[in-house]
């Protein structure tokens, strides 16, 4: 072992035992250098690996000290920006409280912003967070299936040193930042099971295009059709975006088209598939008894009308929640995070016909 990693390894087993407590201030560097035997460059450079991993301090004129951790603690800020597409509707309030009530819990405050799932926003609202003094940020990605010209912020933050913990979705080339979120593909997966189960085979499935949980859970649903043999329904898997997620009617014609000859399909949330539903109703397509539906979410649109919409779990609460457990870790090691994927679970209700 290397002379100067002795010596790093000597306080670091003297600040571990208590021998050295913190804030205390260490032999001068010739008194090292007189007990350990070695250079005065040995000593230093031992002195400058604890500095660099944050374990030591020194102060010019006063001498080296070992960093007093919880009071550094103390004085740093204890704010951490919460950023979501949306805030108070369908899934958001519920992993927004999950969120803020671990965070408050361990004596951090919440700052919260939301996207609208647009781009020039997202860029806006992360421009004013380089502006302020944060020790985290967890954030909701904006149309993550596409390019997203934003990067170079994301990339700011973490210059800085502040942990990013991504919600649902992720932009893949920012390494380090983990992601907390559903089991997407085993969302669409379950989905196209459940309907097949059930005697279903003309299926179909509406998907959203610009955000990567769309992508996953159109990935699943397929990879549950073709592993039951159903190869030829690819004419009725219908595509929307953002902009026409405000009226899914405007897609009318295209939908009643592309979904009303099938015996089953999966919708990309529970909003849209009430949409879809009601849009059916006006076309004379019931549900359940000429097309069974399926959606992703569960929230409390899965209850409302007459017809119990069947839905894949969304975790809320508990998702917010493993995102500011996540983000504390990375905040008091200093190390990444990794990701979190909550199981997909399905609720049945009466959307589902059996057709055996």
């Amino acid at each position: 072992m290397a002379k100067y990693q002795v010596l790093a390894d000597w306080i670091r087993q003297g600040i571990e035992t208590g021998t050295l407590g913190a804030g205390e201030r260490l032999p001068s560097e010739q008194k090292l250098q007189e007990q350990f035997a070695v250079s005065r460059q040995t000593v230093r450079r031992a002195l400058s690996v604890l500095e660099e991993a944050g374990i030591l301090r020194s102060r010019q004129g006063s001498g080296t000290f070992v960093v007093d951790r919880e009071a550094e603690e103390q004085r740093r800020s204890r704010r951490v920006a919460v950023v979501t597409t949306y805030v108070d509707n369908y899934i958001f309030p519920g992993i927004i409280r999950g969120i803020e009530g671990a965070l408050s819990g361990q004596g951090f405050q919440m700052q919260l912003a939301f996207t609208g799932n647009r781009l020039w926003r997202e860029a806006e609202v992360l421009k004013d967070l380089l502006s302020q003094d944060l020790r985290g940020l967890i954030i909701e990605t904006t149309k993550s299936a596409l390019p997203n010209p934003n990067l170079f912020l994301y990339r700011e933050l973490m210059e800085r040193g502040i942990p990013i913990v991504f919600l649902n979705s992720r932009y893949p080339e920012l390494e380090g930042c983990p992601m907390v979120s559903l089991q997407d593909e085993e969302a669409g997966y379950l989905a196209a099971g459940h309907l097949i189960a059930c005697g279903h085979r003309r299926l179909g499935g509406l998907f959203k295009s610009d955000d990567g949980q769309g992508i996953r859970r159109y990935q699943g649903f397929m990879r549950g059709l073709w592993e039951a043999g159903i190869y030829d329904r690819e004419r009725s898997m219908v595509w929307f975006d953002t902009e026409d997620a405000a009226d899914l009617s405007q897609m009318e014609r295209k939908l009643v088209e592309r979904l009303g000859g099938c015996d089953g399909i999966l919708c990309y949330n529970d909003s849209a598939a009430l949409e879809v539903m009601e849009l059916f109703k006006r076309n004379g397509i019931l549900v359940p008894g000429d097309i069974s539906v399926v959606s992703v979410d569960d929230t409390e649109l899965a209850l409302r009308g007459n017809v119990g919409l069947t839905s894949v779990q969304h975790p809320k609460g508990r998702l917010g929640e493993k995102a500011a457990e996540v983000l504390l870790s990375m905040i008091r090691s200093g190390i990444p995070g990794e990701d979190h994927e909550f199981e997909a679970r399905l609720s049945e209700r009466d959307s589902v016909k059996k057709r055996l």
